[in-house]
């Protein structure tokens, strides 16, 4: 998976994962905090962002940069406290409405750093202490792997403190057996759960007074639906609601991350993804942009 990746999840702290990722302007489903760590530690939160992208630190980093808002200028100081290393590289990363962090392992390369059995694990960074430890461990397949990935995004909705997470655990050529899960974020508990399907990019939007989840696959380039309920458990069955494919350089992207807008627009992040870790850095992410049409009842390419 490429690492040069940019997520922005909170006024002005920024963060980066191992995983193509994107930088998110705030949202209507956006409760999140900044860490207060983070300015315990005189770091300033208009210039500084977690990196788990750097390819010479293994986990996370704290950094700030130069410029302020601008994480791709240069950096004047770093921070790694010592448990941000204990799961090896890592990728997705979401924040709660306490400023507590979630984070997932990701191999890069290899699975010298980054065992197996410990793909399927939530890490959580605790917001004022700045200590990361694991948070939940999710079912494993009782098939071996077939590939490398575990845990590959995560999502918050703030109504209900429901962390949703997306694994491709189990899965193979042939099989679906990666799922979704609804985590309840205090206490770490499964509250439903949504399986036979590999999905990647997820994000909640707001349509004709329903939230919803949406997410990609990483077998096709659809995007799907599903409603989720007032606990934020999931309502009905999902239902293919678009595809990119044909759309973009290659017209078989995958669906890396969905973010939404003030507006309930949906941006959806493509990408070549192929189940394995050949270095992408050469592969572009491309950006497709979508609004629902009332009439229609159905969204629409901008």
């Amino acid at each position: 998976m490429k690492r040069n990746c940019l997520v922005s999840l909170l006024l002005l702290v920024f963060f980066f994962s191992s995983c193509k990722e994107e930088e998110t302007e705030f949202s209507v489903n956006s409760c999140s905090v900044n860490p207060p760590f983070v300015e315990s530690l005189g770091y300033e939160p208009q210039f500084a962002y977690f990196s788990t992208s750097d390819i010479r630190t293994m986990g996370l980093v704290l950094n700030q940069s130069k410029q302020k808002g601008n994480p791709a200028s240069p950096v004047e100081k770093s921070y790694q406290h010592p448990s941000w290393r204990k799961a090896g590289w890592l990728a997705p990363i979401q924040l709660d409405n306490k400023g507590n962090l979630f984070t997932a392992p990701a191999p890069f390369i290899n699975v010298l750093n980054n065992p197996i059995a410990g793909q399927n694990t939530i890490w959580k960074v605790n917001g004022s202490t700045g200590v990361m430890d694991p948070f939940i461990a999710l079912p494993m397949p009782d098939t071996s792997l077939q590939h490398p990935f575990g845990i590959i995004g995560l999502a918050f909705l703030c109504e209900t403190n429901t962390l949703y997470a997306s694994t491709l655990a189990g899965s193979d050529r042939l099989y679906e057996r990666g799922g979704i899960y609804a985590i309840d974020a205090v206490t770490g508990k499964i509250t439903d759960q949504l399986m036979a399907t590999d999905a990647m990019g997820m994000g909640i939007s707001y349509i004709t007074g329903k939230r919803c989840l949406y997410y990609g696959t990483g077998r096709s380039s659809d995007v799907f639906s599903v409603e989720l309920d007032s606990k934020g458990r999931f309502s009905g069955k999902p239902e293919k609601v678009f595809s990119i494919a044909g759309m973009g350089p290659s017209g078989d992207d995958k669906v890396r991350r969905i973010r939404t807008d003030n507006m309930g627009n949906l941006f959806v992040y493509g990408m070549s993804f192929n189940y394995n870790l050949i270095p992408q850095r050469e592969k572009k992410e491309t950006v497709y942009s979508f609004l629902y049409d009332a009439g229609s009842e159905s969204w629409i390419s901008k």
